[in-house]
């Protein structure tokens, strides 16, 4: 007789591929950090790319206004309800660790960010290359959306597939929220809020801590259900 799986059910590889995955993203991270930072390759093609987009956009006037959305999905305040709402429904679910751990994450992630960008101190695409709607003056590497998006939204593809039990479901969760984090960061680029290069860290450094977090979390959940 068939049993339907527990409402927590082991979705994700086992610890040790997390860490290992998180492992590998780092190093990537400190690669990519270095060349982007110390060599002229990654740079002159950060400002082709700037510039590729700055003369589509003066050619196309209303195309910016869906990167905005976009790029307000991965802005502090959505990111900040994402958190709030995500702790309320895992605590209705009787979920508190996993509640607790979401805001730990997030809260973390953004800590390493600020430390990221003080480090490296790049500054942001310059004014004549930049879209209007963009505002912020803060520094550029890695670039925060990118790296909150892929947390954030991480956390919240992670919660969604521990309750889906069919793997169509999975499949379908997976790739939503992949193409969200994806249009966040694509929208940073296409706006000139940051480089190319601050997107692809920002992704880099999101999902190694993602990973290294989701690692423990794992783990803590498979000896509970022990």
């Amino acid at each position: 007789m068939h049993h339907p799986e527990a409402p927590h059910v082991p979705v994700l590889p086992r610890p040790g591929v997390l860490f290992a995955l998180a492992g590998a993203l780092l190093i990537f991270f400190v690669s990519w950090s270095w060349f982007a930072n110390n060599d002229e390759t990654i740079p002159a093609f950060d400002y082709r790319v700037a510039s590729h987009w700055k003369h589509w956009t003066d050619l196309h006037a209303n195309t910016w206004k869906i990167m905005q959305f976009f790029t307000e999905l991965g802005g502090i305040a959505s990111m900040t309800l994402l958190v709030v709402v995500g702790m309320l429904w895992q605590t209705s679910l009787n979920h508190r660790f996993i509640a607790l751990a979401w805001l730990t994450i997030v809260l973390g992630g953004a800590l390493a960010n600020v430390v990221c960008k003080e480090s490296f101190s790049r500054t942001r695409p310059q004014e004549a290359l930049r879209h209007p709607v963009v505002y912020e003056r803060n520094l550029s590497y890695p670039s925060g959306h990118a790296m909150g998006s892929a947390i954030g939204y991480g956390m919240l593809g992670y919660t969604m597939l521990l309750t889906q039990r069919r793997r169509g479901r999975r499949i379908i969760t997976i790739l939503t929220i992949a193409a969200v984090i994806l249009m966040i960061g694509f929208s940073r680029i296409f706006l000139r809020a940051h480089w190319f290069s601050d997107v692809i860290g920002g992704w880099a450094i999101g999902m190694a801590w993602l990973c290294f977090c989701l690692g423990w979390l794992e783990r803590y959940r498979r000896q509970r259900r022990a």
